[in-house]
């Protein structure tokens, strides 16, 4: 049971808020964006068959999505001015470590489109900086996940496939937002991202599963947050947002245009929007199911 009155915190869950109430919200769209920013330009740079057009957009749309990461979590901070300070302790904070990475994504990723657009002849450079933008993407990705699962006090975090789903879950935000860019383009340059983003959406949901199996078997606690979310207060969010629109909506457009002999224009945009969304839901619905320990069990043994 969740607590209701300020005592309760010692015999029942109490809910976490400050990553998901209030301005807390704007770490949920933080932890978003920077998974689908990091996904988006890894999927613009190295996927093979897209024109450099499509793909310098990409990049452009992901760098722009990071910049937009990192104003979400200025306003998250209660001193943004403050912020820092925050960098100056990489050692001991992944919030530090992530304001880094978002750093050297975003200065990276300018390097590469300003030499693509104005020297293009210079391949080696370009080449060296994409590799190091690369990085950085997915390092800002993933570290959306070790940040969550960082938190030991909340056991539905504290899971070493959280950072995996994570990363996952923002490639295949990513290949949406690339497929909404390719759409207009060839059947070999759509089919290009369809067949990556297939295998993709299948991973994403195997690897939910596998994170929901493993919490419920972990802890009480975690136990606790899979029922909120899957039968509780938030569960028609995790079922409609996170399963209908994120993961069975886009499987059965993509698994359909498997057939086809044609693009599906309307059925693919469907589908860039469900990925978009369902990404977005599963990070609010991860990090408001969170909940810490009670302090004493009900038979009176303190945890």
């Amino acid at each position: 049971m969740i607590q209701k009155r300020p005592y309760e915190f010692m015999t029942k869950y109490t809910q976490q808020t400050n990553w998901i109430d209030g301005r807390g919200n704007f770490i949920a769209f933080a932890f978003f964006l920077g998974g689908i920013s990091g996904g988006l330009f890894l999927a613009s740079a190295f996927i093979d068959g897209i024109s450099s057009s499509q793909s310098l957009l990409g990049m452009f749309v992901a760098w722009l999505l990071s910049l937009g990461m990192g104003i979400a979590y200025m306003i998250h901070l209660t001193k943004p001015f403050r912020f820092w300070r925050m960098l100056s302790k990489p050692g001991t904070s992944w919030i530090a470590r992530g304001f880094i990475f978002i750093m050297l994504f975003i200065g990276f990723t300018f390097l590469t489109l300003v030499l693509s657009m104005w020297a293009p002849n210079a391949t080696g450079v370009i080449t060296a900086f994409k590799i190091l933008a690369g990085i950085f993407a997915f390092a800002q990705s993933i570290y959306t996940g070790f940040a969550v699962s960082y938190v030991s006090a909340i056991k539905i975090w504290n899971s070493a496939i959280l950072p995996i789903l994570f990363v996952v879950c923002g490639f295949s935000g990513g290949l949406a937002i690339l497929m909404g860019i390719v759409v207009g383009g060839s059947e070999s340059q759509i089919m290009s991202v369809e067949n990556v983003t297939r295998v993709t959406l299948i991973s994403f949901a195997v690897i939910l599963i596998v994170y929901l199996w493993n919490s419920t078997y972990s802890s009480t606690a975690a136990r606790d947050a899979v029922a909120r979310m899957v039968g509780g207060s938030i569960a028609s969010v995790f079922w409609v947002g996170v399963i209908l629109l994120g993961v069975v909506i886009p499987i059965a457009i993509s698994v359909a245009t498997l057939f086809s002999h044609e693009p599906q224009v309307g059925l693919l945009i469907i589908a860039t929007i469900c990925e978009i969304i369902g990404g977005l839901t599963l990070r609010y619905v991860i990090l408001k199911s969170g909940v810490y320990s009670p302090l004493v069990t009900s038979g009176g043994t303190e945890l």
